[in-house]
């Protein structure tokens, strides 16, 4: 019963964060306001199958110009394809400088009942903190499922060594910790557009080729003592920052190309565990966050690992015990 549990958190998890563009039904959500009302930012909706496409439905479709898929609604059409716009957007995306969408590259149109989209509120936040405290959960079941399994084995056979259970919570609890870390920080992302005549748009999206732009992004990452916190820029030069308590303002110059096309600019900023100089665990993040975030966490953690090692007995048995807790560790879940 247990391992039928844990298997379907698994299944249910997986399901919340993958939503595979080939699939006749899909289930994805917004992170902007262009769809508001309609949509609000962080809503969920049910992607199926488009058949005749009509100027009010609202399809999503796979935008190259962007990089991304996006969710708008059918506005017109003509002859080089369909004409969409975001319900809060003054302007069509064709008139912000993007290109009439293709037929083909429309993957579905939203659910709706009675004319409005069926709704799942707040699926994007429940998706948002799964992606961030993935390796955490799927550590837990991990664990959880290998204490569960020691109910099918027999009795000699169940470890019962002190440091053959410690051990092992310990390395999953770091391994858990340093991806949590790695890729659980803020971020805020922005496509631009650049276009031959920006003027033309009406979009504060889109850059003129060969110009520049300067944008100041703030990202809500709180300060804490034990944490120091890492900014990392794309796409971003002449990068200024600036850091409170509860947030990093990042301040840098977008370049727009001297042909048309998208320029992505992003700022992410990480906590790590304050274990290392700012400069070494900046030069750790440059290179992968996950080398940061081992190096960091595995610091964090060797007083742990060492005070198993002088306090915990390899050759110790754990003793006899009607607790709770020993049922746990020694029998597993029931």
């Amino acid at each position: 019963m247990f391992r039928i549990a844990v298997l379907a958190v698994l299944v249910l998890s997986t399901l919340l964060v993958a939503a595979p563009a080939g699939a006749p039904v899909q289930v994805s959500y917004v992170y902007s306001d262009s769809m508001e009302p309609t949509i609000g930012v962080g809503d969920g909706y049910v992607v199926v199958p488009a058949g005749d496409v009509e100027s009010g439905d609202i399809v999503t479709f796979w935008s190259a110009a962007r990089g991304d898929y996006t969710t708008h609604r059918v506005v017109g059409e003509t002859s080089e394809g369909y004409l969409t716009r975001g319900d809060n957007n003054p302007v069509s995306d064709q008139r912000a400088g993007y290109p009439p969408v293709a037929r083909d590259a429309i993957v579905g149109e939203v659910l709706t009942w009675n004319g409005d989209p069926v709704l799942l509120p707040g699926l994007g936040r429940a998706v948002g903190a799964a992606r961030e405290n993935a390796a955490v959960l799927l550590g837990a079941l991990a664990a959880a499922g290998l204490l569960g399994a020691r109910r099918d084995a027999p009795v000699s056979e169940r470890p019962e060594r002190a440091r053959s259970v410690v051990y092992p919570l310990l390395v999953a609890a770091l391994l858990g910790t340093a991806a949590v870390v790695a890729f659980g920080g803020a971020s805020h992302s922005e496509t631009f557009l650049a276009v031959e005549d920006a003027t033309a748009t009406g979009s504060a999206s889109t850059l003129a080729v060969g110009t520049a732009q300067t944008v100041s992004y703030a990202v809500g990452v709180a300060d804490q003592p034990w944490a120091t916190r890492v900014v990392h820029t794309t796409g971003l030069h002449a990068v200024e920052t600036t850091r409170n308590a509860t947030a990093v303002t990042v301040t840098g110059t977008v370049r727009a190309p001297a042909t048309p096309g998208p320029v992505p600019a992003e700022v992410a900023v990480r906590s790590y565990p304050a274990v290392l100089p700012h400069g070494t665990v900046a030069r750790l993040d440059a290179t992968h966050p996950l080398l940061a975030a081992f190096a960091c966490t595995a610091l964090a953690f060797a007083p742990l690992f060492a005070l198993v090692a002088l306090a915990v007995d390899g050759g110790e048995r754990l003793r006899a015990s009607r607790s709770r807790l020993r049922r746990l560790l020694v029998e597993g879940f029931e």
